[in-house]
């Protein structure tokens, strides 16, 4: 098999897409299929192209993806010129690499491509849908009726997502496939001394001892509802160790992580809150496996969410997660970790002392069930297996 795959982003860009894109092409080539992908440069500096491995090819586009709050002229310039570039890069590589099927990932423009080269080539294509944007929906609706009918089969990484397209736009081709995590990207560390090292390469001693337990909070500050739904968390946050005697009190830990336009609103609540001594705003890191690494849970209470790879990446390294009943939250976590009601400060509040509560025995009963769970459904080999089997009923029809 030799496929040509088209994201408007590759990692190292920070979306979640472009990370998911990069370890299914990893997985492919190494299983001896040719992977070609065709993205936007994600660097500071010019490529052109990129060999990760004998049959895994990246070429770069002369082309920086907008960031998320660019406005609307900027992104409609940069679907035209996106388009344009990618159709003309994307028929040369398919003469010189005798690409034989076309995966593109949402958004539009990749799907408009796939959609021209099945129309000129013959070639088949199956689209993933990665979430649904309100500001054009024009533009959604059109990719809806180009992209997704014309495709041999529609991925979508949400079932709730499947659920809202099948219902509202009759379409018949969707295939849930969540996203997937490379498990050994994760780890957690095996006992105290080896937290105290990583909180010490973290430059948080100031803050953090190995006997703390440390929650996590990570996510990008872009969208006001996460903010709200940080805001929750925090509260409640503040009403359980309230609950709690002074000694055990202050060895709780609450880290928010991320960065974004509204990050401002959380920042003035901590202070508001007087949480200091207890919460840290870190704004963004990239060393987000050491801080997994270190922490005993993760929480994302979100209003509105898909799959969220920061669940994936927590139970991967053995980190059980509290989450909110939207989206695929419940599904990935089931029973190895805690679900509330967007916005139930009081129910995240009640777990959390009940988290506090469990003996070590209980946590890493919780630890080794979350690793299982992510091993077992969501890791890149079992989710690569499921997409090698789409591709492959596709080209031996």
């Amino acid at each position: 098999m030799n496929l040509l795959r088209i994201t408007t982003r590759i990692y190292p860009d920070k979306s979640g897409p472009a990370k998911q894109a990069f370890l299914l092409s990893n997985y492919l080539s190494k299983k001896g299929h040719k992977v070609i992908n065709l993205a936007c440069n994600p660097y500071k500096y010019r490529i052109k192209e990129r060999r990760i491995n004998q049959n895994f090819k990246i070429y770069y586009l002369p082309l920086t993806a907008p960031g998320i709050n660019a406005n609307i002229i900027r992104l409609i310039l940069f679907f035209i010129q996106f388009y344009i570039l990618a159709l003309i890069k994307s028929f040369q590589i398919i003469r010189k690499e005798n690409i034989n099927i076309v995966h593109s990932h949402s958004p539009a423009p990749s799907g408009f491509i796939s959609y021209f080269i099945k129309k000129i080539y013959n070639i088949p294509y199956i689209y993933t849908i990665h979430g649904i944007e309100k500001i054009f929906k024009i533009i959604h609706i059109l990719d809806f009726i180009i992209s997704v009918n014309h495709s041999e089969k529609c991925i979508v990484v949400s079932k709730q997502l499947k659920e809202h397209l099948s219902g509202n736009f009759n379409l018949n081709n969707l295939v849930w496939i969540p996203n997937g995590i490379d498990i050994n990207d994760y780890h957690h560390v095996k006992n105290k001394e080896k937290k105290k090292d990583i909180i010490k390469l973290l430059n948080l001693r100031h803050f953090l001892d190995k006997n703390d337990i440390i929650i996590s909070y990570i996510g990008y500050m872009f969208f006001k509802q996460k903010v709200k739904g940080m805001i929750d968390f925090l509260e409640a946050f503040e009403r359980s160790i309230t609950k709690l005697d002074e000694n055990v009190k202050k060895r709780i830990k609450l880290l928010f992580i991320g960065e974004g336009e509204f990050s401002p609103y959380l920042k003035n609540h901590i202070i508001n809150l007087k949480m200091e001594k207890n919460v840290l705003f870190l704004g963004y890191r990239k060393e987000i496996p050491s801080f997994l690494a270190i922490s005993d849970l993760l929480a994302l209470t979100s209003y509105l969410e898909g799959g969220p790879n920061v669940i994936l990446e927590a139970m991967a390294s053995r980190v059980p997660c509290l989450g909110s009943n939207v989206g695929d939250i419940p599904l990935m976590i089931k029973d190895t970790g805690f679900i509330v009601e967007p916005g139930d400060t009081e129910q995240i509040s009640k777990y959390l002392l009940e988290f506090y509560n469990l003996s070590e025995n209980q946590k890493s009963d919780l630890r080794s069930a979350a690793f299982q769970r992510v091993k077992e459904l969501f890791s890149n080999r079992s989710i690569g297996m499921k997409f090698i089997k789409v591709y492959q009923n596709i080209l031996t029809k």
